[in-house]
């Protein structure tokens, strides 16, 4: 018996509020990605998720106490991710 493989890809971030260099968000995008990869395989994929992508997130605002912290701001954004893709209903 064969176990689906999920894979999480972000092509883009948006980080408002936030003074960052492209390369600097490009490594939070990638540190997202991969956080978020293992919340959803540790916590389980939503059903809505299972085969297909989401075009467009809005995930509710991040308050950080080091918005400095590039881990931290990945793994928080990450679980705020997380946390809003399990509420997405399948269409």
């Amino acid at each position: 018996m064969s176990s689906s493989v999920h894979t999480v890809e972000i092509d883009r971030i948006v980080l408002t509020d936030l003074d960052v260099t492209p390369d600097r968000a490009e490594r939070i995008r990638a540190l997202v990605e991969v956080e978020l990869q293992r919340l959803l395989e540790r916590g389980g994929w939503p059903d809505g998720l299972a085969a297909g992508a989401v075009d467009r997130l809005e995930a509710p605002a991040l308050h950080l106490a080091e918005p400095h912290n590039d881990s931290r701001l990945a793994n928080g954004l990450a679980q705020s991710i997380a946390q809003t893709v399990r509420g997405v209903k399948a269409e």
